[in-house]
């Protein structure tokens, strides 16, 4: 399982640094970020519907109201309000800052689920989360370099 979990950290960050390069485009050809971020959203939705009827994976809506709050939560504050702050900051602050944000998610989300989910973490995920903080330590002391 350690393997396919790998596999998935680097597609993960092959996407989010394709998808980086994308708005970075639609920022030089002067999209706006909500629609840009609705249009990129929406062909992740049709990449995804293509993918489950092509692989026969069938779908369906819970009707109750923790599974239509939670999934309305995550549409709207989970993804439509952070793209929009995400992205709002990497065009004012540089994508390469920004990006910073996906390397401490997962530290916050451990933090997260200690608290509110009273989870546990041994060796291995204290480990990678030493690891994730040594390296933005070490990418925050950085020489900067001029982009001149």
């Amino acid at each position: 399982h350690a393997v396919t979990g790998v596999v998935f950290a680097f597609a993960a960050v092959l996407a989010s640094a394709m998808g980086n390069w994308f708005a970075w485009r639609g920022q030089q050809a002067g999209a706006s970020v909500l629609p840009a971020t609705a249009w990129a959203m929406g062909y992740g939705t049709a990449f995804l519907t293509l993918y489950a009827l092509t692989t026969g994976i069938s779908w369906y809506v819970d009707w109750s109201v923790a599974y239509v709050g939670s999934l309305l939560y995550l549409a709207v504050i989970g993804s439509v309000v952070t793209f929009g702050l995400y992205f709002t900051l990497a065009r004012n602050y540089g994508y390469a800052l920004a990006s910073y944000i996906s390397a401490l998610t997962p530290p916050i989300a451990m933090l997260v689920s200690i608290v509110f989910e009273g989870a546990r973490f041994g060796l291995p995920a204290f480990a990678g989360l030493v690891l994730v903080l040594a390296g933005q330590m070490f990418m925050s002391r950085a020489p900067r370099k001029s982009a001149a």
